[in-house]
């Protein structure tokens, strides 16, 4: 409805869709007062406006706990999405692949939320902000940076669809991120707003008239363009240039700053600031030729407005374009993104003015824009995605057992919280569990009330001389029975589901290792920290910078253990990070439950409070240290 390509393609698609079903598109409630002017002004878009839901767009500072504002603004849709449509979700949903906003929707589709059973959800292919940022020229390497990237990676990985429009997209796709890297993809074209076909176009001659529509954006390639253009030993031409400046240009400076300099005094070129609809196809309309340099470009809105025009385009054979852009029928293609190449392909057209006008006024552009975007076919391929999912429901296997949960509890002078946590084990709905404590070395006389919550709660008992949390847990698995265990700190709740959930999905889903959930923070008298929480992401990326994988209260097969990865008995915190690096080491992943089915009390002194900045730093070190040593053969095996 507002923005560049990606919004006007959201409105055709909605339009094309409307005429199957019921239509709802979800956006930033950032667009809130614009929506409101439009309704007042009796637009012809205001019905659609109807079926728009604004989601909450979080400020900075309420990120809270959260890896990202992104990380928070999808859980916002994820949770807006559930709130719409009530107790079934839709029979699809499409997400942009840029910025990752599936991510928390998709980790609830992974954990078998009964919410998305029957739903299909798609990822459209536009760009990421991942491949954008190595067309622009720098990748970031903060935390912050690879949380976004991981978020997208993530759901490029584990939608039930990807939605590519056609040409090279999903192969460059597979060439960046891997081919097992992927959900399976789909072509479904890009249906746009339907506009009158463009008057003919007048017979002009003298100097060919080029245009360039977009950011002025490194990935875009207009630096190649001018350089192209002023490089060639003639003046038979004019460039137009239209579009709002970035900071992609070398050291992160202006873009159109670098552009005009590269320009200065050459009066073939002329700048023109980002500009309306109507005013970009009237340039389009005065054209002879629209230029799309890309470095990279996926399905760009601009050609098809070009083509829509019936002016030809002249493009880098990438992405979607060697698709979009025929060769004599609806334009022309360099033979790679280089300068030369493109300057090889403007002296070929300066050359053959004639029968590029030619082109244009045979409107064979236009039929070419008119088959692609083809509104019938866009609607058959979107009915076909959503009945081969639905055919495809009830293939995973279901759990048919029960099999034994342990769950062990590490205990040192908790007392004061020991009970709490027994009971929200006994309020489980999963009906096989068996519960360890194991008494690392806490032998006070109120220490002797164990023995009374053993008879109570039907659990066993076990001491240790004090050796630790990591070494008390490995003690406790070791004398466990479960085909799964599960870690429960001793001043920790759990809800009553969390087992069931977790161990139906690891028995339905053998492809994870682990299972958790979101947490929630509660003090020590047990009332819930207001917006305090922890959002583990699963084991991605950005684990090497901070544990975002999950706390070590999750449901684990027993085998991990048995397969050597145990907990270090040396470190005295972090231990659980540590675990989850050698498990991402060895190339395991895990799932995470969205749902905030844990509490974590944060206590006076407990390891959330007395870990500071520098001892975190010197864990982080410890980590590494122990991760490098794990990795070393140390012993020599000769003789």
């Amino acid at each position: 409805m507002v923005g560049g390509g990606l919004s006007r393609y959201v409105t055709a698609t909605a339009e094309t869709l409307a005429e199957l079903g019921e239509v709802t598109v979800f956006t930033t409630d950032a667009y809130r007062d614009r929506f409101e002017e439009l309704r007042r002004a009796g637009s012809a878009i205001a019905d659609a406006l109807d079926k728009v839901t604004l989601v909450w767009v979080p400020e900075p500072v309420e990120i809270g706990s959260y890896y990202h504002f992104l990380h928070l603004w999808s859980a916002a849709i994820h949770d807006s999405l559930k709130h719409v449509y009530g107790k079934n979700g839709p029979d699809l949903i499409e997400f942009p692949d840029y910025h990752g906003e599936a991510f928390v929707t998709l980790q609830a589709r992974r954990a078998l939320d009964p919410f998305f059973r029957d739903t299909c959800i798609g990822v459209r292919l536009y760009t990421t902000s991942e491949i954008a940022s190595v067309l622009n020229g720098h990748v970031a390497s903060d935390f912050a940076s690879t949380v976004v990237f991981d978020m997208e990676r993530y759901s490029l990985q584990n939608a039930d669809q990807i939605f590519e429009p056609g040409g090279d997209i999903y192969a460059t796709y597979q060439r960046v991120y891997g081919a097992d890297s992927l959900a399976p993809a789909t072509t479904i074209r890009h249906p746009v707003i339907e506009s009158q076909e463009a008057p003919a176009k007048q017979d002009t001659n003298g100097a060919l008239r080029f245009l360039y529509v977009g950011r002025f954006e490194r990935r875009k390639g207009v630096q190649n363009l001018i350089r192209s253009l002023a490089g060639l030993a003639r003046d038979d031409w004019a460039l137009t240039l239209v579009g709002g400046d970035t900071s992609t240009a070398p050291l992160g400076v202006s873009m159109r700053a670098q552009l005009k300099l590269m320009a200065e005094g050459d009066k073939r070129i002329r700048f023109e600031d980002a500009t309306t609809t109507d005013r970009v196809l009237q340039l389009m309309n005065d054209a002879d030729v629209v230029v799309v340099p890309s470095l990279w470009e996926c399905w760009p809105n601009v050609a098809l407005e070009a083509l829509g025009a019936s002016t030809p385009v002249l493009a880098t054979p990438t992405g979607g374009l060697v698709e979009l852009v025929q060769q004599g029928r609806s334009g022309w293609l360099a033979r790679d993104t280089s300068t030369a190449s493109l300057s090889a392909a403007l002296e070929q057209l300066l050359e053959s003015k004639d029968e590029v006008r030619e082109l244009a006024r045979t409107k064979s552009p236009r039929r070419v824009h008119e088959v692609l975007t083809d509104r019938d076919e866009v609607r058959s391929a979107y009915v076909a995605v959503v009945d081969a999912h639905s055919q495809s429901q009830g293939r995973t296997k279901s759990r048919s057992t029960s099999p034994l949960v342990s769950v062990v509890i590490p205990y040192y002078q908790l007392d004061k919280y020991l009970e709490a946590t027994l009971d929200s084990i006994a309020l489980q709905t999963y009906p096989s569990i068996e519960t360890i404590v194991v008494n690392d070395g806490s032998f006070r006389e109120v220490d002797g009330r164990l023995d009374e919550l053993a008879e109570r709660f039907a659990m066993r008992v076990v001491s240790q001389p004090n050796s630790g949390l990591g070494a008390a847990r490995n003690f406790g698995i070791a004398q466990s029975r479960g085909r799964y265990v599960f870690p429960l700190d001793a001043d920790d709740l759990v809800a009553p589901s969390f087992v069931e959930r977790c161990v139906d999905l690891l028995e339905r889903r053998p492809e994870y290792i682990y299972a958790t959930s979101w947490s929630r923070f509660i003090d020590e008298a047990g009332a819930e920290i207001s917006g305090e929480g922890y959002q583990p992401l699963g084991i991605c990326r950005a684990l090497e910078t901070f544990n975002v994988a999950g706390s070590a209260e999750a449901v684990f097969p027993k085998r991990v253990f048995e397969l050597g990865f145990w907990y270090s008995s040396d470190l005295t915190s972090y231990e659980d990070w540590f675990h989850y690096r050698q498990l991402a080491a060895a190339g395991y992943s895990g799932c995470v439950i969205p749902e905030r089915l844990l509490s974590y009390r944060v206590r006076s002194r407990s390891m959330l409070r007395a870990v500071g900045i520098e001892r975190h730093d010197r864990l982080v070190g410890e980590i590494d240290a122990h991760m490098r040593e794990a990795g070393t053969e140390w012993t020599s095996k000769s003789g």
